[in-house]
This record gives structure tokens, sequence and C-alpha cells, in this order.
């Protein structure tokens, strides 16, 4: 799990370094896009860092295994709980993505602009 935790802060690095990149390249929404992605790696990181540390504390220490068995799953809960949440926004955006595509081509077939500047 630290492993995991390291990598997916490694990406959210090398995601905000891709967003510098973006930014200074003048796509200002490739790099706000990015920049949401890179926040969303970083918390998620940090609680499955967190969770490998503790449960690789419960084979080196003697008498406080529950202690740090309740710890990781303290952190798993919150980095499920975190996971729970940006599927939620994520399907809300991808539904508001999709549907405005089907607008966009419905209206487009009918002959007319779609917002009045697409199609």
């Amino acid at each position: 799990m630290s492993f995991v935790g390291v990598c997916l802060m490694l990406f959210g690095g090398l995601l905000a370094a891709f967003a510098v990149v973006a930014l200074s390249t003048g796509f200002p929404w490739v790099a706000a896009g990015l920049v949401g992605v890179a926040s969303v790696y970083t918390p998620s990181a940090w609680w499955a860092m967190s969770a490998g540390r503790s449960l690789s504390a419960i084979l080196r220490t003697r008498g406080h295994d529950i202690d740090h068995l309740v710890e990781a799953l303290a952190q798993l809960r919150r980095l499920f709980a975190f996971a729970r949440a940006v599927i939620i926004v994520q399907a809300l955006v991808l539904t508001a993505v999709g549907s405005i595509f089907v607008w966009c081509t419905f209206i487009t077939d009918k002959g007319d602009r779609c917002f009045g500047a697409f199609g």
C-alpha cells in the first residue's frame, strides 16, 4: 500500500509539472484539468501511504497491533470515502458532458447552431 501511495504521489507531481507546461504553452483549460486530477491524487496517495505504514507497523511491533490496525482501517475508510465521492462527481460530469454532446448533435441535425456558437 505504501508503494501504491508513493506512485500516486509521483503521478500527481508529474501531472502538476504537465499543468505548468500546458499553462506556459497557452492551454489554460488543459492545465486546470491536470491540476484537478493532481489534486485528487494527493489525498489518495497520503491515505494509501498512511494505511500502508500502519499495516507494516503491525508486523514490527508487539502489543500495539490493534492500535495500528485501527489506524490503518481509519486511513482506508477515508481513502474509500474519497474515492466514492470522486466516482459520484465523475459520473455527474460525464453525464453532463454526454448530455451536452447529444443535445448539440440533435440541434445541429435540425440545422441550428449549438448554443449559438458551436456546430
